[in-house]
């Protein structure tokens, strides 16, 4: 059931050798470092060719006996033999060069002759290095499916049971969505008649009037309003709705008009499209996981779950997909972890889970972590002082066990190896127990639904009509496909929100908007992002589906494009500011349509968006269109659904067959179990088959596991783009090790990157002298202008300085220098001042 592991292929000689040369092998890595998610799957990186090419040449020159003989063939060396080949060598070394005559020719002994080249031409080295990077990349390939054989979304992806049960699955819940859709209606028409007065959004435009109830209230989505220029700026503003777990799955784009309004005050959930939300969403009756590693199931987390309730059960589990790490994605999410969500039939049923499982983390933490809660204490909701994250432990055993404890089929032991005769016990017969911790997030799921509004052209009254015409056509299908339950369908449940004539006089924009709801949550389905339905509720939830945002069309939105048109400027696709204008708008298009006026020869917006969108429109039209010429009892697509019953059908055989080959018959009609380590005795053959179902149920499971392999092998070999990490290449001590994704079916195979670098790197270094050579150039034409402008300065000033002196003109500043002696004989000095004598004052 899994491919051969054999020695891994390496390819040219040990990998532990310095290579001396301009690339030299670079594997250091830091401690602290988070180790590269290939490192499971491959012993060592892939070389780059010219190191393999260099590997090559130096294991031809061993085998011709020219290097030192390795440690392995000689053995080990001491220092003075190492001294002495030193010396012989630096000898040899200087006798050679005194042997050089002047014409550069030895004198001596002749040098020894070239080797042979490994390969005949370019072409010969490039086919052998491309075996090469095959054989490596198929046994890296293979090494990843063995790992992750038994992980359930890896199932999920390849098995085609295991997707017809999920496809199955999600009809169930289809259908029960439709079922609590079909309450809301009812209970807001009750709250009607009882009456209540419908709250009008403030945000709503003024033509669509009151609605009907409160729930059409919550549908509409012409609420869109413009984030400020404050909110632009901050960073939490552009958020894509799409995570980084799985780049083939369809997501939003970077388009301006998909930008998540997270933190702007109008837009948020709270206020506006709460209709759109699921029930299980809007009740506040689920709960997010996060960290879930891949060997852990749905089914053990619902266990885990069940075992700290008290009043109910988790009624669903859904899984996200997992998170492939790309060749150019970096974060902190671990490699194929994924985040579940677990549904509950009450809030109530929530609330208790909480509760019992912060009290379970409680008494596991004192004791332990008492001091450290005091010195760090955890992050609080507010809710009763539990905190916002729980951990969960899980047992994860391996849930199909394949263990060698049947040898013949029937139950009989296993041979003894060596080491378990020379030891005299008994092997361990048990699975080995693996557990793991998951994180229970206790806060509110619907306020962290992301909301989006989207572009003017796109949210025009102009297109309300068409889009409710396309959107019924895609519905109405998909209820007859998918088996909705008659009068849980959509045009049942308009007909009850409008009884009678009243549907006729309503407006477009409320049909339109209750279908689009009824399509999120319903079908999963996205209208304004793509027109494509998410396979499962695990996806919409984390955000990996454009279904997962609910997209609010721009109030207004008319207005602005006239204004836009009067300008023949362009038009604010992100429904921003007016003073910003956005460069990569594409150009307004004139359309001979009706405004939302009705008057005709205005002129309506069209811009790429609205043609992205009539396109998406288009190619949903015709898939649903494809889906009904299948028929109701196609899940996935004939192949597939084929498959998968064939699969089911040789699971049941399996079962009939293990069951009666583990059973012994005794004379008195009585049943034994034949398994070497078990052999107990019941009454007859029916409760037999009970104890094996209930306690060898692994050695079951590991069974009729293996009627998945050789489906799940042929869909691995034949996919072109495998979830598997990029495969680290030794480039050489100038660029280390690069991550390459691996590409291709049968020929997976990995671009060696070095030439590339390489490339790169002679531009850049090419770029860098460029700019030096201009920045010495500069530096010296501006020395050579000071110099200039200086000489310029002193010839002027001599030139005046002449001027001057020919017009007898004196300047004081530039006084002519004149020696001037002094001297101090026969000089006439005066005598002092006499002192005058004071009189004296009469008392």
């Amino acid at each position: 059931g899994s491919y051969d592991e054999g020695e891994e292929y390496h390819g040219g000689g040990d990998r532990h050798r310095h290579h001396h040369h301009r690339h030299e092998s670079h594997h250091g890595r830091g401690k602290s470092s988070k180790p590269h998610p290939s490192e499971k799957y491959a012993v060592e990186p892939m070389l780059c060719q010219f190191l393999w090419k260099k590997e090559l040449e130096k294991d031809a020159k061993m085998a011709r006996g020219e290097e030192t003989l390795d440690k392995a063939g000689e053995g080990e060396r001491d220092s003075a033999m190492d001294q002495q080949k030193s010396n012989e060598d630096s000898e040899e070394n200087n006798a050679s060069s005194n042997n050089i005559d002047q014409e550069g020719e030895p004198n001596g002994e002749q040098s020894p002759p070239e080797p042979d080249p490994l390969f005949e031409s370019p072409e010969a080295e490039a086919e052998a290095y491309a075996d090469y990077n095959m054989k490596y990349c198929l046994n890296y390939v293979r090494t990843f499916f063995n790992h992750h054989l038994d992980d359930p979304w890896f199932r999920q992806r390849l098995s085609p049971l295991e997707a017809f049960r999920r496809a199955r699955k999600e009809r169930l819940r289809s259908n029960a969505e439709a079922a609590e859709f079909r309450k809301d209606i009812l209970n807001s028409l009750e709250e009607q008649q009882s009456g209540v007065i419908p709250k009008k959004d403030p945000d709503c435009p003024d033509y669509l009037g009151p609605p009907k109830c409160n729930f059409v209230s919550g549908c509409r989505l012409g609420v869109g309003t413009k984030p400020t220029a404050s909110l632009i700026a901050t960073p939490f503003y552009r958020r894509r709705t799409h995570s980084h777990y799985d780049d083939d799955a369809p997501h939003e784009d970077d388009s301006p008009h998909h930008i998540v309004l997270q933190g702007e005050d109008r837009n948020r959930i709270e206020r506006h499209a709460k209709s759109h939300l699921h029930s299980f969403i809007k009740s506040d009756a689920c709960v997010k996981i996060v960290d879930v590693p891949p060997h852990a199931t749905d089914e053990q987390i619902s266990a885990s779950l069940a075992e700290h309730c008290t009043v109910k059960p988790p009624s669903a589990v859904w899984s996200s997909a997992v998170f492939v790490p790309k060749e150019k994605t970096s974060g902190s999410a671990d490699p194929y972890h994924r985040t579940v969500y677990a549904v509950f039939p009450s809030r109530e049923a929530k609330d208790n889970l909480i509760e019992n499982l912060h009290r379970a983390n409680e008494d596991a933490s004192r004791g332990h972590h008492r001091e450290r809660e005091e010195r760090h204490p955890r992050i609080r909701d507010g809710r009763d002082g539990i905190p916002g994250v729980l951990h969960l432990d899980v047992d994860c055993t391996d849930v199909y066990g394949r263990r060698q404890v049947d040898a013949d089929g029937k139950g009989g032991a296993p041979p003894l190896t060596e080491e378990q005769k020379a030891s005299k016990k008994e092997p361990d017969l048990k699975l080995p127990t693996r557990r793991c911790t998951v994180f229970v997030s206790t806060a509110s799921l619907a306020p962290s639904q992301p909301v989006s509004v989207l572009s003017a052209a796109v949210s025009s009254r102009a297109r309300i009509a068409q889009d409710r015409d396309s959107v019924s056509t895609i519905a109405l299908t998909l209820d007859q496909v998918r088996e909705i339950k008659a009068g849980n369908r959509l045009d049942d449940l308009l007909r009850l929100l409008y009884p009678g004539n009243e549907l006729e006089n309503v407006d477009d924009e409320d049909i339109l908007d209750v279908s689009i709801a009824y399509l999120r949550r319903v079908h999963l389905f996205s209208f304004y992002n793509g027109c494509t339905a998410a396979s499962d509720v695990g996806n919409v939830l984390s955000g990996q589906h454009p279904a997962g945002t609910i997209h609010l069309r721009l109030r207004d939105a008319d207005e602005i494009l006239r204004k836009a048109a009067e300008e023949k400027g362009d038009i604010p696709m992100t429904g921003g500011v007016d003073e910003e204008k956005n460069e990569d708008n594409e150009n307004l298009e004139d359309d001979d349509n009706e405004d939302s006026s009705g008057n005709e020869g205005k002129a309506v917006a069209k811009d790429m968006l609205v043609m992205r969108l009539n396109e998406s429109i288009s190619k949903a039209l015709d898939h649903v269109k494809m889906l009904a010429y299948r028929g109701s009892s196609c899940l996935i697509d004939e192949e597939t659904d084929s498959a998968a019953r064939a699969i089911e059908l040789q699971e049941q055989q399996t079962k009939n067959e293990w069951i009666e080959n583990h059973g012994i018959i005794d004379g008195d009609g009585r049943a034994r179990c034949s398994f070497h380590f078990c052999h107990k005795l019941f009454k007859d053959r029916a409760f037999l088959q009970k104890h094996l179902i209930k306690k060898h149920s692994d050695q079951l499971r590991a069974e009729c596991g293996k009627c998945h392999d050789d489906a799940m092998m042929t869909a691995w070999d034949n996919d072109e783009n495998r979830p598997v990490p990029g495969v680290l290449i030794d480039c050489g001590s100038k660029f280390g090790l690069v991550t390459c994704a691996v590409k291709g079916s049968d020929k997976p195979m990995a671009a060696d990157p070095e030439p590339r670098l390489w490339k790169e790197e002679e531009e850049r270094m090419a770029e860098e002298e460029r700019k030096y050579q201009e920045r010495q150039a500069a530096a010296e034409a501006a020395a050579r202008a000071e110099e200039m402008e200086q000489k310029r300065r002193q010839e002027e000033l001599a030139a005046s300085a002449a001027e001057k002196r020919k017009g007898n003109f004196v300047d004081v500043d530039d006084m002519p220098e004149e020696k001037v002696e002094l001297s101090f004989e026969d000089v006439a000095v005066a005598p002092p001042p006499k002192k005058k004598k004071k009189k004296k004052k009469l008392l």
